[in-house]
């Protein structure tokens, strides 16, 4: 390979790395560390990051050539679908449950917010002209690097600094982190191969070694100050989820810098999976169901700030974690018994995929919405011995 040709390999990765790390900060990354911070601390967050980073960047790797992931999608579109479907409801639904907490947090003054309205349209426009040309990669190194910036502009906030600090003496040394790592390693490093947008990359970056760079600079390089930037505004968020007024006040333009990272990381998240989803095959048949979740996600999003909290939990986090056990339950366990079964067992029925799901459900719930972490081991314990029980049933 000529020089030429090298460099233009690299700048073609680096540009699909861009759209990876942007298409993956999604509701999770912009707001599950700033639960898990509130409740391990660094440990909890290391049990998020470490995982998704790898599990993330692991795609590319696995998936040797761009044909393969064609191949993939083209046997698992329905599952690839109701990834994408169950992904969107839950930005809906995000978003609309997190715009009273972001009010509250940021406390923009209406000039700066009108300012940050005018950016934030400007950005929607950029989207939309790249995708009608193809390039829609191009708006991902914007929206890095508007993230990027407002990373290094939280370092020169005093408020933060008290916040987060204060976050991180709140929480208590717990064995929560030990509990919690499986379910965090199952879907880490499963869900990404459900993700539309990851074999739109690995399709786009065809060869193995253009594959391998592009992934590895996505989620090597440009991923981990995204979900680092979470931390960051941590402790101001759970200041209002607790109740609390906002004493110190964030400088107008660190608070737009935040707001503008989040909408435009949803919107850019949002955009891209309802574009790919179009291609997929059958999607025809599927788009009135997709509007069945989503405009329900919204009303849900609504409905819930209204209720009361259980277990020290408002009504919206429960919500929120509720739609995390797609993620740590139901598509991983998906790829466990009909894609790494399968192809050596010969799994084929969905009903020894829903049996373990429906029976591991109750140890899922104890974990995460009774916070009772340990329950989440025998959860997992089911959803395992449920393949060797589905192999000794084949033999008998």
């Amino acid at each position: 390979m000529s020089t030429s040709a090298a460099s233009a390999s690299v700048r073609d990765s680096t540009r699909w790395g861009a759209y990876l790390a942007c298409s993956w900060t999604w509701c999770i990354g912009m707001f599950l560390p700033v639960l898990l911070l509130r409740e391990m601390g660094w440990a909890g967050y290391l049990i998020f990051a470490v995982p998704n980073i790898i599990g993330a960047a692991a795609m590319g790797w696995t998936i040797k050539t761009g044909s393969d992931s064609v191949r993939f999608v083209e046997k698992h579109s329905g599952a690839v679908w109701w990834f994408s479907a169950v992904t969107l409801a839950f930005h809906f639904y995000w978003i609309i449950w997190l715009f009273r907490l972001l009010s509250q947090a940021l406390e923009i003054p209406g000039t700066w917010i009108a300012g940050g309205l005018g950016v934030f349209g400007a950005f929607v426009l950029l989207i939309g002209w790249t995708l009608r040309r193809g390039s829609v990669q191009k708006s991902a190194l914007v929206l890095l690097a508007l993230s990027l910036t407002v990373v290094l502009g939280t370092f020169f906030s005093s408020s933060l600094q008290s916040t987060s600090a204060a976050l991180l003496q709140s929480a208590k040394p717990s064995a929560e982190p030990f509990w919690m790592l499986p379910v965090m390693i199952f879907g880490f490093l499963l869900c990404p191969y459900l993700d539309v947008t990851f074999h739109h990359a690995r399709q786009k970056l065809e060869t193995t070694s253009k594959g391998r760079l592009g992934f590895s600079i996505g989620f090597v390089l440009f991923f981990p100050f995204m979900i680092f930037l979470t931390t960051r505004y941590a402790g101001i968020f759970n200041t209002v989820i607790d109740g609390e007024r906002i004493t110190s006040p964030l400088s107008p333009l660190l608070a737009i810098g935040i707001l503008l990272h989040i909408l435009c990381q949803w919107v850019f998240t949002v955009t891209v999976h309802f574009d790919r989803i179009r291609n997929l095959p059958g999607i025809g048949t599927r788009k009135k169901g997709l509007a069945v979740l989503l405009i329900p996600a919204g009303m849900i999003g609504v409905v819930v700030q209204g209720l009361p909290m259980y277990q020290g939990l408002t009504a919206g986090e429960i919500g929120y974690r509720l739609f995390m056990s797609a993620y740590g339950l139901i598509f991983p366990a998906y790829m466990l018994y009909r894609v790494i079964a399968r192809n050596k067992n010969g799994v084929t029925s969905l009903y020894t995929l829903w049996v373990p799901i429906i029976l591991a459900m109750p140890f899922f719930w104890m974990g995460f919405i009774e916070r009772q972490s340990v329950w989440l081991l025998p959860g997992m314990a089911v959803v395992f011995l449920g393949l060797v029980f589905q192999k000794k049933s084949r033999k008998i």
